[in-house]
């Protein structure tokens, strides 16, 4: 069988249709994996209707390197010890973690207090932190 203009188009829509339902699937699986990694752990819808954010726990981990700036892993979850958190990003030093945390919305009283924990420990959470989607897509972790 010759091949005709006609098939040839037909072979192309149905090769860019295997590729878009390929890429509607991996879409599919991103944003269970991103629901299931919001809800995970103790985090929870704040007023039930899933327009308003997850309360949940903000987690800090000090990561110290001998003459750097301290490195600082944030994540979000539940209240066990960032078990199953979410990570939101990395900072280095006091600065830059300062903005992180304004970038999430943690108020003042709760950031120097983890600014004064984080000097002494290497772990700090600040509980009861409400993250939206808007949060997220100020890190640059969502659309």
């Amino acid at each position: 069988m010759t091949r005709t203009l006609v098939s040839e188009a037909i072979r192309h829509c149905r090769s860019s249709q295997g590729r878009l339902d390929a890429s509607r699937c991996l879409l599919a699986r991103s944003h269970r994996l991103l629901n299931r990694a919001w809800w995970i752990a103790g985090a929870s819808d704040v007023d039930g209707d899933d327009n308003h954010g997850a309360k949940g726990v903000i987690h800090i981990e000090c990561r110290k390197h001998a003459g750097e700036p301290s490195e600082y892993l944030v994540s979000f979850g539940g209240h066990k010890d960032g078990v199953g958190a979410f990570y939101l990003g990395k900072a280095s030093g006091f600065d830059s973690l300062t903005s992180l945390l304004r970038k999430l919305g943690v108020p003042s009283p709760a950031m120097r207090t983890a600014l004064q924990v984080l000097m002494a420990e290497p772990h700090h959470k600040i509980p009861n932190v409400t993250l939206t989607s808007e949060h997220f897509r100020e890190l640059g972790l969502s659309d």
